[in-house]
């Protein structure tokens, strides 16, 4: 079986999704796309999904539907996980809001393949949101992060400009992907003028991505003026 081809709002040098630990994740993020799918089964490994040949020569996205890194995930199946895309060939995401975990499983691995990104939708810590750790946490466990950091600010949320890109900043991701609430759960957004702010203080130092979704905060033609990744 062949691994699934990305579609939608996923980012756009991704080749794969494959998904071998599937279920509810604990975090329980109002604004989780995952939910839209209807009802959420128990955590659990994917026999099927384990067996794929990941082929090579991919950039594959580890665990799309659901946070590998969540403390409620056995650190077996992690290890499991983790050694089978070593018998192939790829570039591989792992995305997170858990980066503290992923840092301590992953220090006696090899990951000159691996990026590690980590969701952060502002710097401040909105109540109600997620059971995640806060940003500022996330940030800092991401600093520890050995290989590739990325960061994914999706459903962006109301910030205050110069803390948020400085704490951005001050991990030195390769790229910064920006996205808005596709799901429309009234979150708190910025107004277009702190985007524009947000995003011309990142730019000089870091790829940005701009993600299709933050039309509605964006007008078109200004995201193709923005994206350089």
């Amino acid at each position: 079986m062949s691994l699934k081809i990305p579609t939608g709002n996923m980012y756009p040098w991704i080749t794969g999704l494959w998904n071998p630990v599937k279920g509810k994740c604990g975090f329980d993020c109002t604004y989780c796309y995952v939910k839209k799918w209807g009802k959420e089964y128990p955590l659990h490994v994917d026999k099927s999904e384990m067996r794929k040949d990941l082929g090579d020569g991919g950039f594959i996205f580890v665990c799309s539907g659901c946070d590998l890194f969540h403390h409620e995930v056995p650190e077996e199946w992690i290890h499991a996980v983790i050694l089978r895309t070593g018998d192939f060939h790829n570039k591989y995401l792992w995305h997170t809001k858990n980066p503290a975990r992923a840092v301590e499983i992953f220090e006696d691995y090899n990951i000159e393949n691996d990026t590690l990104c980590v969701t952060v939708e502002s710097n401040i810590p909105w109540p109600g949101i997620s059971k995640a750790q806060q940003p500022y946490d996330r940030i800092e466990s991401l600093k520890q992060w050995r290989g590739k950091r990325m960061i994914t600010v999706e459903p962006v949320m109301d910030f205050d400009v110069i803390t948020f890109s400085e704490m951005i900043l001050a991990c030195e991701p390769v790229q910064v992907n920006i996205g808005a609430d596709s799901l429309r759960k009234n979150l708190p957004e910025p107004s277009r003028e702190k985007l524009e702010a947000f995003i011309e203080a990142l730019a000089p130092h870091t790829k940005i991505h701009l993600k299709k979704n933050l039309r509605r905060l964006l007008p078109e033609h200004e995201l193709y003026g923005w994206n350089n990744a």
